[in-house]
């Protein structure tokens, strides 16, 4: 013991008369020398990933502050750090300051330090940092491969822990308090067309596993959705199940309320990536002229400056929709005719959805959901009614919570189909018997037109 002391002591004193006696440029140069050679016996690296660089959020420490905690609740350490907030879906596990534990990658061990200290000074602020250390013969394979991966497994975190939210534009600008979505339908829970479920589920699922593949072929990795058919037949839940499904927010968008296409291309630029942004009724919020006439008719035609065709064209596949990744477009319409048919082409719309009333297929997925039941006696009425009768899925299922007496349940549905088709019946016959009075009282020829129109539709 002696004899190290007496060694740290010759140290010192060497160091000291170096500092005292040789010029700088010398000093530095021994001292240099020193660093190296004290290296030659040290066999780890350490990288340090510091919370912020140059103003900017590290994204390595984002994710070095995700990844540890996903195997914390399987490690032993003294002190770990859990929260749940609103805006995260599971429990998150954070390291204490000063404490460290050991992840292993390709059987190699990697030492994991979080530090935590006030800056000195006026204004004190967090400084935040993690400390990465590993034998020094596998650098290359930490930069190269093992940065990578947490990165990779940090997003992934990030996606799963996600609550989605609802984000609206007010005075051209996305809100800055988003909603919390917490609509439970899922395409389990959702009464549609069982095949054209299927197939929308199987292309959204392509759709997410086909990053590599777009860049490969030099496309913009987004995806375009037209949802259009009648009134109350469930867009908006097939949304708010394509949402659930992938874990993406919704913003929502009101073309109509949008000042200039100027603002339109701003909201497409500050949509997150892996996004849905939703403009409902585009129909009805966006009116042009006819385009053979080479002059575009703005939304508010007092005012100028408003979106105009070819910003709306620009806004679904120009040179900004390239800004971002894994966006989807959903538009939605009561009536498809109505739209011009260039937002209608691959690129803008890629998928086009009809929605129509409710089916027999989606019945018995309500039947399913609402009664437990996947087969009834009575099935067979159901299916001879649904077709004849215009009937939404919303309101078959507003039916079926009547009661939970699966007979009971659908003999109620049976009755409410045969009386709505009856009510369907007595409308023209009640047309058929005013026609019949006025052609008595005149010989208008407009009453023996609309005569003849219901004659053919009477015995449709």
């Amino acid at each position: 013991m002696n004899s190290v002391w007496a060694l740290l002591a010759s140290i010192a004193l060497i160091r000291t008369t170096l500092s005292n006696y040789l010029p700088e440029k010398l000093r530095l140069y021994i001292s240099a020398r020193f660093e190296e050679w004290t290296r030659r016996f040290n066999t780890d690296e350490t990288m340090v990933f510091k919370d912020y660089q140059s103003s900017k959020m590290n994204q390595l420490f984002q994710a070095a502050n995700l990844y540890p905690g996903e195997s914390l609740p399987t490690i032993s350490i003294p002190r770990v750090t859990v929260e749940k907030t609103e805006n995260v879906r599971n429990l998150t596990f954070s390291m204490e300051k000063n404490t460290e534990m050991i992840d292993v990658y390709e059987n190699i061990p990697m030492k994991w330090k979080y530090f935590s200290e006030y800056s000195q000074g006026m204004s004190k602020h967090e400084i935040r940092w993690y400390e990465l250390s590993f034998h020094k013969e596998y650098k290359s394979l930490v930069t190269k491969c093992y940065l990578p991966y947490i990165l990779e497994r940090a997003n992934k975190i990030k996606e799963r822990n996600r609550v989605v939210q609802l984000h609206t534009a007010a005075h051209d600008f996305w809100t800055p308090k988003p909603v919390i979505i917490q609509h439970p339908m899922t395409f389990e829970t959702l009464a549609m067309d069982g095949n054209l479920k299927k197939e929308l589920v199987e292309d959204l699922d392509r759709f997410m596993n086909s990053k590599e593949y777009y860049q490969q072929i030099g496309k913009v990795w987004k995806r375009g959705y037209l949802l259009y058919g009648p009134p109350g037949i469930g867009k908006s839940s097939l949304i708010a199940a394509m949402a659930n499904h992938l874990n993406f927010d919704i913003y929502n968008l009101n073309l109509s309320a949008v000042s200039s296409d100027f603002v339109l291309q701003n909201l497409l630029l500050s949509t997150a990536n892996r996004s849905i942004l939703v403009i409902e009724d585009i129909d009805c919020s966006i009116k042009f002229q006819n385009r053979e006439s080479g002059i575009e008719q703005p939304i508010k035609y007092q005012q100028q400056n408003k979106v105009t065709l070819s910003g709306l064209l620009n806004f679904f596949d120009g040179i900004l929709s390239c800004c971002g990744e894994g966006k989807i477009l959903v538009a939605t319409t009561n009536y498809k005719d109505r739209i011009d048919p260039a937002l209608l082409r691959a690129g803008r719309m890629d998928m086009h959805i009809y929605l129509t009333y409710c089916t027999f297929s989606a019945f018995k997925q309500l039947a399913l959901r609402y009664l437990e039941i996947s087969d009834h006696s009575l099935f067979h009425h159901i299916q001879k009614l649904l077709p004849k009768v215009k009937v939404s899925p919303a309101e078959v299922a507003g039916e079926l919570m009547k009661t939970r007496d699966p007979k009971a349940s659908i003999e109620g549905l049976i009755k409410h189909l045969e009386e709505k088709m009856a009510t369907l019946k007595l409308v023209p016959s009640t047309i058929h018997l005013f026609l019949r009075h006025q052609i008595a009282k005149s010989m208008n020829l407009q009453y023996h037109f609309l005569w003849h129109v219901m004659e053919l539709v009477w015995t449709m």
